[in-house]
């Protein structure tokens, strides 16, 4: 999943990408601006019939869509993009079609040419036209030189028939996307904000908001492999990429060739990722912790983890009281805070940010600019990132409807896991939607060949290893997991602990051995039945 508060990974280590989060923006950067410098439709296991099978026509791509925090992926000179029309809604598929854009960028050793491999980042509600260039300074090089990489803008996203919320600037501040309860844990607030986010989408969008989902997605990703001309495709994906890829290897099995799943989103799809934040959140701290308390002697924010946990607590109370007043007319309240602490997690790399802000907050000193004036980024999230972003949340599973189911949650969430406040429980406008699930949701399942491959962090605060692990449990004999003791969100490809595992399988499809896919973790409310389709989807009713 991708954070809308995260700058671009460092090309040293991969990024995952939500929203709950692809690409994404740093708290730090948002709240603190310049003071902080940044470092009809196919049965399952049927090829898709209908729309299209002649050849995409390779040309030009279109301009770049920006992500959650305004920027774009690098693009390389050779990435090409073609368009395809798929059904809007596949239950009824001669009523309208959309248009998905594909991205492509060629082996440059085609007679060593495996195949085409799909490459999906996190959101979801980002651009993935662009990850195929992304990726090519990131992936081990035999990859790449053994595969086409294809991306996609997913239905919805960017090039690929936009969706729309037509929301207030107000409405899409950073801030607003990580659903913190008011200091006390009061979620009126947050309530409010829910319905209000809802009840635009659903007047801007209109029916087209249904018709978002990952499943959805999953559908048009066949499309696009029978489009290509092959009867299987391989497959990376990254954070919520993952989601689309476990729904892709359930409904589509015997068209998968390899899959690879990056930091795995939990079976229940986002909605139960999100709920797992807090576990997350409290496994990767301490390293944050020990990086702080090894500074104290600069920094005078604790000598130990227990003290630098401590200082955490200490500095959210006194912003809730309190706010930061930042140079340019913002402010840098508690929550502002907890999210943006929440973001340096998932990387090594922004732990200086922390350490600054953190300080800033301690003191009431901003720090001076970085090198160029620092950030840039802009303060609010794209439009089109969040109508999709909550389109895709929204659909993909039935959400509670009682406003005192998330009073409970969040309660429940802040004397369990502290550090998050209550936020992983919280509401999102999917208690308000205007339209809903309109077929049971897809759970991966045992039934098809063997050739998953998982790579996992232990200490993940975004896709927590718990997650995972049921992940890897509902796929049973299916797939393999590799786990490195790491903490951050997205495994890093330059280690050899991943990078031999994960070539050797995309050249010969060999998995590791010697795991056991055992369900470890807190427990959950999402059932242990798969659901997986059989035929068309089935009709469903949608919440006027």
């Amino acid at each position: 999943m991708t954070s809308p508060y995260r700058p671009a990974r460092p090309h040293s280590a991969h990024r995952a990408g939500r929203v709950p989060a692809g690409g994404a923006l740093l708290a730090a950067a948002l709240l603190l601006g310049a003071a902080l410098a940044e470092p009809a439709a196919a049965t399952a296991g049927q090829p898709a019939s209908g729309l299209s099978r002649s050849a995409l026509d390779w040309g030009a791509c279109p301009a770049p869509t920006p992500n959650a925090n305004g920027s774009y992926y690098p693009r390389d000179p050779r990435e090409q993009c073609a368009t395809l029309r798929v059904p809007r809604d596949y239950r009824q598929p001669g009523a309208g079609s959309i248009t998905l854009t594909v991205s492509r960028i060629r082996t440059a050793d085609p007679a060593h040419r495996l195949g085409d491999l799909v490459v999906v980042p996190g959101g979801p509600g980002g651009s993935g036209l662009d990850y195929p260039s992304q990726l090519l300074g990131i992936l081990p090089a035999a990859v790449p030189a053994s595969y086409d990489l294809i991306g996609f803008d997913e239905r919805g996203v960017g090039n690929s028939t936009p969706v729309a919320c037509g929301l207030s600037a107000a409405d899409r501040a950073a801030e607003l996307n990580y659903p913190y309860p008011a200091p006390d844990g009061d979620i009126s607030g947050n309530l409010a904000f829910a319905k209000r986010v809802a009840d635009t989408c659903a007047a801007t969008a209109g029916d087209y908001l249904g018709d978002i989902s990952t499943a959805d997605s999953a559908r048009d990703l066949d499309r696009i492999r029978t489009a290509l001309g092959v009867p299987k495709i391989s497959y990376l994906g990254s954070s919520y990429g993952t989601y689309l890829g476990q729904i892709y290897a359930t409904m589509f099995a015997p068209h998968t060739d390899k899959v690879v799943l990056d930091s795995t989103v939990a079976p229940g799809g986002v909605e139960q990722g999100m709920s797992l934040y807090g576990l997350g959140t409290e496994q990767a701290f301490p390293a944050l912790a020990a990086y702080l308390a090894q500074q104290d002697a600069t920094l005078h924010l604790g000598a130990t983890q227990t003290a630098v946990r401590a200082g955490y607590f200490r500095l959210a109370a006194k912003l809730d009281r309190t706010p930061l007043r930042l140079g340019d007319g913002r402010v840098l309240d508690g929550n502002g805070f907890r999210a943006l602490t929440f973001s340096v997690l998932t990387n090594a790399a922004y732990y200086p940010l922390a350490a600054r802000a953190w300080q800033a907050a301690d003191t009431g000193v901003l720090p001076p600019p970085g090198p160029g004036g620092g950030s840039t980024l802009p303060t609010v999230i794209p439009d089109n990132f969040v109508a999709a972003q909550d389109a895709v949340i929204c659909n993909d599973t039935p959400w509670p409807r009682d406003p005192g189911y998330y009073a409970a949650q969040t309660a429940a969430d802040r004397i369990r896991y502290p550090l998050s406040n209550g936020m992983p429980g919280n509401v999102w406008p999917c208690a308000y939607w205007h339209y809903g699930p309109t077929e049971p949701p897809v759970r991966a399942d045992p039934i098809g060949p063997r050739n998953i491959l998982m790579l996992q962090n232990l200490k993940d605060p975004d896709t927590a290893y718990a997650g995972a692990r049921q992940t890897l449990s509902a796929f049973g004999h299916r797939a393999a997991m590799v786990t490195l003791e790491a903490t951050g969100h997205g495994v890093d490809f330059a280690d050899p602990k991943v990078a031999g595992p994960f070539t050797a399988f995309l050249l010969t499809g060999r998995l590791p051995t010697g795991n056991r896919s055992s369900c470890t973790g807190p427990p959950s409310r999402y059932s242990a039945r798969t659901r997986r389709p059989r035929g068309a989807p089935q009709a469903g009713v949608r919440q006027q």
